[in-house]
């Protein structure tokens, strides 16, 4: 029902004519950030996990799929930018940092597309400090927002060091029990994170374990103070003319065609969308009488490469360009003022630089894994008849195939030229238009290609007979060839094939827990992490205790729990335990 009172919303939106940015839309939706931490030495990771809600009752949104989180400078400028697809209104998502970046006062911010139709965009930031311990600061103003002077530790009122002492933070919902709070060097902690009552508190929620030390940070802002408040900065959409449109159904991809005359027509013109790899996309869709399209992506698919065409015998009269992404105007961002370092903190910045270096030299022996994302059926599965080549004698040509085993599919030449089609057996009237061609998901209007390309390369052929249609066309049948590794690269060079530079999705990650049952595997491999877990997808509904192992760095550790429940009740958790 909620779903269903959106998508109304959205066909209201897309019938009403040139809508005032400046006009009232109920903006059900906010975001909120838990990130591992504010303070950041080059070489150390930003960890984080968006939770995109509803601003009424801090449920899960139902509108957004997408969603964007940036790390914005001093000067507005975006250093990095991440999509991130939503899963129950959820996504986590990482950045290195890398040593080019300057020390300096950053933000790290959160939108989705519909937060940016307000006039004072519902964007969350975090204030995020980074210190680049290998740069040299030259300071030529007073009024270099990212100045770092050697000198003078006055006016540093901006600036709190992390205290070591921090007291809990209880939650109503949740027990916190350490089964101790020392531990020695690579010893295992058992961590309980229990219901306070018998009811299940199912919910979204991430975990982080870190160091902490006296450099200078902020406070993030908790989960339990971001329901009793609405924070947000004074952000105006760059797109004033129009509502943007919420990514409801999933990805937005659009853009526009430009007819290089005058002689052709802008509007009813097919485009093509093509993500291709083992689990690939196609998508169809026309142009308005503007020459504007927009793709919808229902599913997170993982293929890097973005492949836009016209089709039809025009192909070649356009040219196709796509839209920028909406984003916040930064310009109205507050920093705080550029922070001082005092010579007390030298050896704390020293020891944390240190500890990053030696990590990040062992990093292939801790690395994140990326996970398989999950195989996605083509469009038109389970329709299809399916050969499998290795089931039959292979043939090294397509000619041969097509001739002793997909006996469905015909091909007829002129001139130079091939073109493909499916017979459909079932009927007496065959069509002589060419049939929707495919291989590894990558549109093949030219398929002269094929016919010197080697079978022993292709893993099966999917063929459909009959009338098809893909969004607004329709095609006489369907050939999807896939290869043995899913990433076919055409050979041809085709004027009319645009291959984009799409922001896409973050891929999924399983992030590094190190596991010393077995001590002596690792005897010899140094242990600096400061961050001992990092789980963004946490489950609390069971009593199953959280395991982890310290590592060689002695100190004060935070665990630091955010989420919220199924019902929108915020978690906000806090302790702390020390390495001696």
């Amino acid at each position: 029902m909620e779903k269903l009172k959106y998508i109304l919303l959205l066909i209201l939106i897309i019938n009403t004519k040139q809508i005032k940015a400046q006009q009232d839309v109920s903006l059900n939706e906010t975001l909120f950030i838990h990130a591992n931490a504010t303070t950041f030495v080059s070489g150390e990771t930003l960890l984080y996990k968006i939770y995109c809600l509803k601003t009424s009752d801090k449920t899960p949104s139902a509108i957004s799929k997408i969603a964007y989180a940036e790390l914005v400078d001093a000067n507005s400028n975006v250093v990095f930018k991440n999509k991130l697809f939503l899963n129950n209104g959820t996504a986590a998502a990482d950045y290195f940092i890398p040593t080019t970046i300057k020390t300096g006062n950053y933000k790290l911010i959160g939108y989705t597309n519909w937060t940016l139709n307000s006039s004072a965009s519902k964007v969350f930031q975090i204030d995020i400090k980074i210190i680049n311990p290998y740069e040299v600061y030259e300071v030529s103003s007073s009024k270099d927002k990212n100045a770092v002077p050697k000198t003078n530790s006055e006016n540093t009122t901006a600036i709190t060091a992390s205290s070591v002492n921090k007291e809990q933070l209880l939650d109503k919902n949740f027990k916190l029990k350490l089964n101790k709070k020392t531990f020695a060097n690579r010893e295992k902690v058992v961590l309980e994170i229990a219901p306070a009552s018998t009811d299940s508190q199912k919910g979204n929620y991430s975990l982080s374990v870190r160091k902490i030390d006296n450099l200078p940070t902020t406070e993030q802002l908790t989960a339990d103070e971001f329901s009793k408040t609405q924070f947000a900065i004074e952000a105006i959409s760059k797109n004033k003319e129009n509502i943007i449109l919420p990514e409801l159904r999933g990805e937005m991809i659009s853009g526009k065609i430009i007819a290089k005359n005058n002689s052709v027509s802008i509007q009813n013109v097919n485009i093509a969308l093509s993500l291709p790899g083992k689990s690939f996309a196609f998508k169809v869709v026309k142009t308005d009488q503007n020459g504007h399209f927009i793709f919808n992506l229902d599913k997170n698919y993982a293929g890097n490469e973005t492949v836009l065409q016209v089709l039809g015998e025009q192909k070649e009269s356009f040219t196709i360009e796509l839209d920028k992404l909406n984003e916040p105007d930064y310009t109205k961002l507050s920093f705080q003022p550029g922070f001082r370092l005092p010579i007390e903190f030298k050896e704390a910045l020293l020891e944390r630089s240190i500890a990053s270096q030696i990590e990040n030299a062992y990093y292939l022996e801790k690395t994140d894994s990326i996970i398989k994302p999950e195989k996605i059926d083509p469009f038109y599965y389970p329709l299809s008849k399916q050969y499998n080549l290795d089931d039959f004698t292979r043939f090294p040509t397509l000619k041969e195939t097509i001739t002793e085993i997909a006996i469905e599919i015909s091909s007829k030449q002129s001139g130079n030229n091939h073109s493909l089609h499916v017979v459909d057996y079932s009927t007496k009237f065959q069509s002589p238009e060419p049939a929707l061609v495919l291989i590894d998901g990558f549109l093949l209007q030219n398929v002269n290609e094929l016919f010197t390309y080697n079978m022993n390369n292709v893993h099966s052929i999917n063929i459909i007979t009959g009338g098809y249609y893909v969004g607004p066309k329709i095609f006489n049948g369907i050939i999807s060839i896939t290869t043995n590794d899913g990433n076919y690269t055409s050979p041809q060079k085709e004027n009319y094939i645009y291959k984009m530079a799409v922001l896409r999705p973050s891929m999924k990650k399983s992030y590094y827990k190190t596991d010393y049952t077995d001590n002596k595997k690792y005897e010899r491999i140094p242990d600096f992490r400061s961050q001992l877990l990092w789980n963004p997808e946490i489950d609390l509904s069971n009593s199953n205790p959280v395991t982890f192992y310290t590592s060689d760095l002695s100190g004060t550790y935070e665990i630091s729990v955010e989420g919220f429940t199924d019902k929108g009740n915020p978690v906000s958790i806090k302790d702390t335990f020390k390495i001696e």
